[in-house]
């Protein structure tokens, strides 16, 4: 059986910005955009939202937050502008978990100034998380290296706290270790030019620190866990304070070139 690992420390931080919505009009909206939310069911949102004409704050403007209805956009909240174009909006998402709805802000129509509607967003009550079998096992190895001092290559680490799993980075390692296995390939680096910091960002995970290991071959958590530990670069990460959470990632695919493989992302919140 052929084994391979490899291993990738990021740390940084990560700036995002809100994109304008209409480019046809001269009203533009900052602060809702078309990207999707999983939240927790009966989470209150609110959506800070600032209302541009010209390039200048829009002055109280009807600002109106609007739900799908059966094909048909309903009124959800409604406020008008602050002298600096801002407006809060605010709206609770759906109380069943799996239940999902789609929101807008459209600003209405004053004077010469035309009406505008942002890009729709889909926002989705989501179900309890429930990790595998094979995470946890993982996670429980994890932990019980954490819990004592430890040899990495010539570095000696002291016991650290333990680390939770986390649903967002789970789903990027996932990703990535199914990519791998489909498309055959080993590398930290996605086919599309994806790094770890990038795959955690597209699944909504605002990272402090974040890093990865990844591994090939291995059948079982306990194989794959003392290739890791046995590296002193994985070893390290793996001991490393800077991070507080931990996602699993594994897939299989018998016509590739090692068989199977792992994931390891590890990440500390902003």
């Amino acid at each position: 059986m052929r084994h391979t690992i490899a291993v990738l420390l990021t740390a940084g931080a990560l700036v995002l910005g809100a994109a304008p919505a209409d480019a046809a009009t001269p009203t533009r909206i900052a602060g809702f955009t078309k990207a999707g939310q999983a939240v927790k069911p009966g989470t209150a949102l609110k959506y800070s939202v600032k209302v541009t004409a010209k390039g200048r704050a829009s002055k109280a403007r009807v600002v109106t937050l609007q739900r799908r209805v059966n094909g048909t956009w309903v009124k959800a909240d409604r406020a008008r502008t602050n002298r600096y174009g801002r407006v809060v909006l605010r709206y609770r998402a759906p109380a069943k978990a799996g239940a999902a709805i789609a929101l807008r802000v459209r600003v209405s129509a004053k004077g010469s100034l035309k009406a505008a509607n942002s890009p729709a967003k889909r926002v989705a009550a989501r179900a309890p998380w429930k990790p595998d079998a094979r995470s946890q096992e993982i996670l429980r190895l994890v932990n019980e290296a954490r819990a004592s001092e430890r040899e990495c290559g010539t570095k000696t680490y002291e016991a650290q706290a333990p680390v939770s799993l986390n649903q967002r980075l789970t789903a990027a390692a996932q990703g990535h270790a199914k990519d791998m296995a489909v498309h055959d390939y080993f590398s930290h680096t996605g086919r599309d030019g994806s790094t770890v910091a990038d795959r955690a960002d597209r699944q909504g995970y605002a990272w402090r620190a974040v890093g990865e290991n990844i591994a090939a071959g291995y059948d079982s958590p306990a194989e794959v866990m003392r290739g890791w530990l046995g590296s002193p670069g994985h070893c390290a990460n793996l001991m490393s304070d800077a991070f507080t959470h931990l996602g699993v990632g594994y897939a299989t695919d018998s016509s590739s070139t090692y068989g199977t493989y792992w994931v390891q992302n590890l990440g500390a919140p902003r």
